[in-house]
């Protein structure tokens, strides 16, 4: 019993520290430090070319006015050009510029030691394992409110969507709907 406790407290401590990390300011390797917000949308932008404003607040969970402003901070640090398709003067489309291109590329730097060392960890567990592990973390992905309510999920599940919604990835929890 005492392993099982041991586990599911180091889960927490380990969502817990994933957590406090998220909210950290960091400079990777840019004139500005840069939040976990403007990252996101940062590596939003560059996931999804030619995306809209609007599918940007979808893919994010944020709305169009958290966008625009994140955008505009961003816009004024060097890190994102907004731009319009000719013919359509409503939509707002968003390009990284280099300074951009070099945030995601030091972000993903900085978490590629991360990574590195859990997939150095993973190559030691034998499949069983590994199912095992996956399961836990489908139980803890099922259990949470954030599923129930994520906007990507349901904006896939709208009877108007485009064909261009279908396959769309959550920002946040990387889930393809």
């Amino acid at each position: 019993m005492y392993k099982k406790e041991s586990l599911i407290k180091k889960l927490y401590q380990a969502l817990n520290i994933m957590i406090c990390e998220s909210k950290i300011a960091r400079n990777y390797g840019t004139s500005y430090k840069l939040t976990y917000s403007d990252i996101s949308l940062l590596k939003c932008v560059q996931r999804n070319d030619n995306a809209k404003a609007s599918e940007l607040s979808q893919y994010l969970g944020i709305t169009n006015g958290a966008v625009a402003q994140l955008a505009k901070k961003l816009q004024g640090k060097g890190y994102l050009e907004p731009y319009r398709i000719t013919g359509n003067k409503k939509e707002v489309y968003y390009k990284l510029t280099a300074g951009g291109e070099d945030a995601c590329r030091g972000y993903d730097e900085h978490y590629g030691k991360t990574r590195a060392d859990i997939e150095s960890y993973i190559g030691t567990l034998d499949d069983d394992t590994i199912e095992r592990i996956i399961g836990l973390f489908d139980v803890v992905a099922r259990s949470t409110a954030i599923y129930e309510h994520c906007s990507i999920k349901h904006a896939a599940g709208k009877i108007n969507r485009s064909r261009e919604a279908v396959g769309k990835r959550c920002e946040k929890c990387q889930r393809i709907y």
